[in-house]
């Protein structure tokens, strides 16, 4: 009997419990932003067509799974399995060079994107931008999110003024389009709380421009995205992205991006399982244009990071990584601070 019980034992540990605990380290997906497509627009949000082919291509050779960002987010929030060197492609603004120049190398190697369009510029008929008509074209392969109305900075907006933002651009979405989904990328990646509040109210997923991997423990109200433009989109920095893994953080605090009053903030990381020693050894944390921050480890999976000097005005972040167990491959997270006044 004993050894029936073992034997049962033994079969419930590897084919029950082991699968299950390989399945959270590998569902997991990268996702990456880019803005325009052009050799002539502002660097920080340009990505040259030659080099957007350049990914594409790599991504093809080297057997990457580029999935819908819809197929990613329903299974990272459902019970679908995600394939191996899952990449999804997202871009912002819905600029026309998307349809000139981006959108025939997705048909050459046949990969799809997500694309968040503010819709005033397309009903106003912005020469740069697109129309509702060259998404419906592309619409084979390419889906279409809500960038809000105006493309406003939703940070210390009154909470009409959010949601009219948010929901009219859904409608309009809606109308030209079919798309009921409701996914929404916050406008320069930036938002408050009454912001974040709102979307989780209104039944959204939220999308950033801060950098790392996701998988089901992310923040589903604010999931990173690798941007693309400028020197970020080079080969090296892209390669090396693609391979990057969600740091195992269970909770952060504060979730808030705003600083008001302490310019040099806290930031505590929980992480989902204890971290050995040689893995608290090697994780490491910059802060913008410092040197790094102070660590203070409370336990094995509980650390405490710390600008050494003030965060100026505006933007800064935190980005901290650690190497996996694959050699090239890093563990990758990264806190955005928005200081808005002092």
């Amino acid at each position: 009997m004993k050894r029936v019980r073992l034997i049962f034992n033994i079969f419930f540990l590897v084919f029950v419990l082991w699968p299950y605990t390989s399945i959270a380290d590998d569902n997991q997906c990268v996702l990456l932003l880019y803005h325009r497509f052009s050799d002539e627009g502002p660097q920080s949000t340009s990505t040259s067509p030659a080099i957007f082919e350049k990914h594409l291509e790599y991504l093809y050779v080297n057997g990457y799974n580029v999935l819908p960002l819809d197929q990613v987010i329903e299974s990272l929030r459902g019970q679908a399995i995600l394939p191996k060197k899952c990449v999804s492609l997202t871009a912002d603004d819905g600029f026309l060079s998307i349809y000139t120049n981006a959108y025939p190398l997705l048909e050459k190697y046949q990969m799809p994107m997500s694309v968040f369009v503010s819709t005033e510029s397309i009903d106003k008929k912005y020469s740069l931008m697109l129309s509702w008509k060259q998404l419906q074209e592309m619409s084979d392969l390419v889906d279409v999110y809500n960038h809000s109305v105006q493309h406003l900075h939703l940070v210390e907006q009154d909470l009409e003024v959010l949601r009219g933002e948010i929901t009219h651009a859904q409608k309009r979405i809606q109308q030209e389009l079919g798309v009921e989904k409701k996914y929404f990328a916050y406008p320069y990646g930036e938002f408050d709380d009454k912001t974040y509040g709102l979307i989780s109210d209104l039944g959204y997923v939220g999308f950033g421009q801060h950098s790392g991997a996701i998988n089901r423990n992310s923040d589903f109200l604010n999931l990173p995205r690798f941007s693309m433009s400028g020197p970020y989109a080079e080969m090296e920095s892209f390669t090396l992205k693609i391979r990057t893994l969600p740091m195992p953080i269970e909770f952060e605090d504060p979730q808030s991006l705003i600083i008001s009053e302490n310019f040099k903030p806290s930031l505590t990381l929980n992480f989902s399982r204890e971290l050995s020693k040689n893995e608290r050894q090697q994780f490491s944390c910059f802060v913008s244009g410092q040197d790094q921050p102070e660590l203070i480890w409370m336990a094995s999976n509980k650390v405490s990071i710390k600008a050494r000097e003030v965060l100026p005005k505006g933007r800064s972040r935190y980005n901290c990584t650690m190497p996996s167990k694959e050699v090239g491959r890093y563990y990758w997270y990264s806190k955005l601070w928005l200081r808005l006044n002092g």
